[in-house]
């Protein structure tokens, strides 16, 4: 009987885990280095999109990852969308926060090739750019960001990424259903965090549908209240994306 009760509280306790972090490595082929994901894991049904937006990276609202998480009911977060090379750091797609759009949706780039938006009402959505661009009005969106190039739909690596550049990746993704997550790489290349996601197991029993890929290179920040890390961007960026419990 004790066993019995202490399997029912165990499996109890796994099945109530809504979010958690973990980091997942592998060998990439060269001088045994190891090539490192670290990986929020949230469920749509009990937690949310945040977006937080500097306002501007010449005179920052909150000038760090880490601020803006900590000033916000975060538990996790990762740096947001592209911007501009202007004084104000321009962002470049939609930015939704709080409801308010602060920037208009834009297509025509690999940069802005999709959005992951939270309507609200327990939904979580990661869409073409162009879907959205022929609707003939925008869903509700409470949290929006623009991102690109696609990683992986339907469970495959995308065709046709970038395999020559390597460099710090942050990204979104979804399982296709509740489960979803938010991660930064260490220095792949597109086509190399495309492959590894699209691989079955390689983010546990976490099976990727679709992913996204939000602005890496010196930009790539990540940030987690539980285990306490907080890796920062290696300069200003224009915007975040954060994940808390729904209300």
């Amino acid at each position: 009987m004790p066993f019995l009760r202490f399997l029912l509280l165990l499996l109890f306790f796994c099945g109530s885990v809504q979010a958690e972090h973990r980091v997942f490595t592998r060998k990439d082929g060269f001088l045994s280095m190891r090539d490192k994901l670290n990986v929020y894991f949230f469920q749509s049904d009990t937690h949310r999109l945040l977006v937080r937006d500097e306002g501007s990276v010449r005179a920052p609202r909150y000038g760090s990852l880490d601020k803006a998480m900590r000033k916000s009911p975060c538990s996790a977060g990762v740096n947001g969308g592209f911007f501009g090379a202007d004084a104000e750091g321009t962002p470049l797609g939609l930015v939704v926060q709080d409801g308010k759009r602060l920037s208009p949706l834009a297509t025509g780039s690999f940069a802005v090739s999709g959005v992951v938006y939270d309507n609200g009402k327990n939904g979580l959505f990661l869409i073409r750019s162009s879907a959205l661009k022929r609707m003939k009005k925008l869903p509700a969106m409470q949290a929006a960001i623009q991102g690109g190039p696609f990683l992986v739909e339907n469970g495959t690596a995308v065709k046709g990424l970038n395999a020559r550049k390597s460099t710090y990746r942050t990204f979104i993704a979804t399982d296709g259903g509740k489960r979803w997550c938010i991660g930064v790489s260490s220095s792949v290349t597109l086509r190399e965090l495309a492959e590894w996601l699209a691989t079955p197991g390689a983010l546990g029993n976490f099976r990727v549908k679709t992913a996204l890929n939000l602005d890496g290179g010196s930009s790539s920040a990540f940030w987690c209240h539980e285990s306490g890390i907080s890796y920062p961007a290696f300069k200003q960026v224009r915007n975040y994306l954060g994940v808390a419990p729904r209300r």
